[in-house]
């Protein structure tokens, strides 16, 4: 799972070290979420904790691959962003340039990444609900956004989770990028090779 390695690497090396609870939200054209609980990767009983992107925020929305309606990815995963901009912005787009335009002045994409960031925002506020991390922490193609995603999700953040969960949690772009899921499968190996 790419998110949880993204987690694992965060954790030890990145944006997450030193904290003992964070959340590794991983936005590309898949959406998931790596968990790491009191210090230690948390995967739950099947495998299959922090599968975030397939939160169900509308139920009536587009049908999901899981088989779901209204899911988180079938709301902000990256080619859905590039979707909504090219029918106007033009063929080819990638999030690169819906960022570069935003920053620009482009009122249109710097809407869409705002709408991605509040969608995202109130997936991770039931996160928060649940789980009170200390530290959210955004990966994958969509952080390339920075600020123009975050300051939204954080604001969704603090409209649905409980205000005590809202005020303790801090919300950051992820510090290792690309190279998140290489360094997150050496940990797993270093950690297999001397489980002590």
């Amino acid at each position: 799972n790419d998110a949880n390695l993204g987690a694992l690497a965060e954790h030890i090396w990145g944006a997450g070290r030193g904290m003992d609870d964070l959340a590794y939200i991983k936005l590309s054209d898949g959406v998931g979420a790596g968990l790491v609980l009191d210090g230690r990767l948390y995967r739950g009983r099947a495998g299959t904790a922090g599968e975030i992107g397939h939160t169900s925020l509308d139920e009536f929305g587009q049908v999901c691959r899981c088989g779901n309606r209204g899911c988180l990815e079938t709301m902000v995963a990256s080619h859905v962003v590039i979707g909504l901009l090219e029918p106007s912005r033009g063929p080819g787009l990638t999030i690169a340039d819906v960022v570069a335009l935003a920053e620009a002045g482009d009122a249109g994409c710097a809407r869409v990444l705002a709408d991605t960031g509040r969608h995202v925002g109130v997936a991770a506020a039931g996160l928060c609900n649940l789980l009170n991390p200390q530290l959210i922490l955004i990966g994958g193609e969509l952080a390339l956004a920075g600020e123009l995603l975050l300051e939204p999700l954080r604001r969704a953040i603090e409209r649905y989770a409980v205000p005590s969960a809202a005020r303790t949690v801090q919300v950051r772009t992820a510090a290792l990028g690309a190279r998140a899921q290489v360094l997150g499968a050496v940990a797993l190996g270093l950690r297999a090779a001397n489980p002590h």
